[in-house]
């Protein structure tokens, strides 16, 4: 091996080592139309750093004008927080939560799941939701996806989920 290969293939066994597992909770759709009613779906692709997922937890965007979980078998539902101004009420007038979480359960880091929501988008295109969710983990270990990126293509440890607002169909 010449040292120049042995350079670059430490460089990419340290950028690689330095990345975030090749899994994070990440969004089941890119896009979604303005003022749609829309089912996102959660993926939770494994647990924090070997240990089972007991717990996702998520804050509602403001720019989404409302927001209904879907309960999960086995898991607790949770609803709550201060109601977003932007929000309209939920489903018979009550109002639609800012804060959502799924506890109780038990996810093995060797599977996958999925957190269902159903959500009104913005009236307009143009933007791009972000879901913070923390993941919540056996022996109190936490994953937070909740970094966005600052520009397109920008590599983020702990990529929050992102949809973007595209016109309706």
């Amino acid at each position: 091996m010449t040292f120049r290969f042995k350079a670059a293939a430490l460089g990419l066994l340290a950028l690689a080592a330095a990345s975030p597992a090749g899994a994070h909770v990440t969004a089941d759709r890119s896009e979604m139309p303005a003022d749609s009613y829309v089912r996102i779906a959660l993926r939770v692709g494994h647990g924090c750093q070997g240990a089972a997922t007991t717990g996702i937890r998520l804050t509602v965007p403001s720019e989404l004008r409302s927001a209904r979980p879907m309960p999960h078998p086995g898991w607790t539902l949770e609803t709550g927080g201060a109601e977003h101004a932007g929000h309209h009420a939920g489903h018979h007038g009550a109002p639609a939560p800012r804060e959502i979480a799924w506890t109780g359960g038990r996810l093995e880091d060797s599977h996958f799941d999925e957190f269902v929501l159903f959500v009104r988008s913005p009236a307009e295109p143009g933007s791009v939701i972000t879901i913070p969710v923390v993941q919540e983990c056996e022996g109190g270990a936490v994953a937070r996806w909740t970094e966005r990126a600052s520009e397109p293509g920008e590599r983020v440890a702990h990529p929050a989920p992102l949809i973007r607002v595209v016109a309706g169909r």
